[in-house]
């Protein structure tokens, strides 16, 4: 009974402990493409000081664009946006992100979700540029 013990003390410690701890260091992204095709949704392993935009590089083919100090996505895999009329946003925890992915430093477990939906932000869609 002691040997049973100790090697389910074993078990717990070295399968058991680390699956769990690692579970918890996973980042989701989802990705909707807009009915263009079909929405997927995927995790990858969180680091410290990984962005958004760099999580969503892991697991996608993304193309960025810089526009003065800011680096927008402009297309996730093949899926460009269209200036005043289609764009990509993202969504962090169920709510609207307030800063741009490259800047945005991600906490482990968080969710992502990237949308292709009506253009917003851009001069000719709002009539002046998102803040």
């Amino acid at each position: 009974m002691k040997h049973m013990m100790k090697a389910l003390g074993i078990f717990i410690f070295f399968v058991i402990l680390p699956a769990a701890y690692s579970a918890s260091q996973d980042v989701t992204i989802e990705i909707n493409y807009g009915g263009i095709q079909q929405n997927r949704e995927t995790k990858t392993t969180w680091k410290p000081g990984i962005t958004a935009l760099e999580s969503l590089q892991s697991v996608a083919k993304v193309e960025t664009r810089k526009i003065g100090d800011y680096l927008l996505v402009v297309s996730i895999d093949g899926v460009e946006g269209k200036r005043g009329e289609m764009a990509w946003y993202y969504d962090l925890n169920g709510k609207h992100a307030t800063s741009v992915a490259s800047k945005y430093v991600l906490q482990e477990g968080d969710h992502l979700k990237w949308i292709y939906t009506k253009d917003v932000c851009s001069p000719k869609a709002a009539g002046e540029s998102c803040k």
